[in-house]
């Protein structure tokens, strides 16, 4: 049911959400060091939370995209790859805004949000998935 939804939805409920996510957090590692909101808490969580989310939807919306067979059957894998490369493509474009620094730790801190993110949406997606199965057995029989 939830999956009908989602693929019903799809430009609102996948795409739109990627997409608007992404420029956001592109948005936030540009902004110089100065003008960075300050959010009290550790600025390792905020990359692993931030890229936890990244890895989510883009798990998600390569899940629910139909132009690609391999990314459908792997989106966690290919998602997994793409956010560990933009995490490291980010962290050298950081070197260049005032303030900020290309931080080893950081990328590290993004790469483990994305992993944590991949154990997430493959949980998440078996439970849908089993739900379901479920429903289809229950009206069956």
């Amino acid at each position: 049911m939830l999956y009908n939804f989602f693929e019903k939805n799809k430009l609102v409920t996948v795409f739109a959400p990627l997409v608007l996510y992404w420029i956001i957090l592109f948005v936030a590692t540009t902004l110089p060091a100065q003008q960075l909101p300050k959010t009290g808490v550790s600025d390792k969580i905020e990359h692993f939370l931030g890229y936890f989310l990244l890895t989510f939807l883009l798990s998600n919306t390569l899940f629910f995209q139909n132009k690609n067979k391999m990314f459908k059957k792997f989106p966690i894998l290919v998602a997994l790859l793409i956010v560990a490369f933009y995490g490291m493509i980010d962290e050298v474009h950081q070197y260049f805004i005032p303030g900020r620094f290309c931080d080893f730790y950081d990328w590290t801190a993004d790469v483990t949000g994305a992993f944590a993110a991949g154990v997430i949406y493959f949980l998440v997606k078996k439970y849908f998935q089993s739900v379901k199965v479920g429903q289809k057995t229950s009206l069956e029989s």
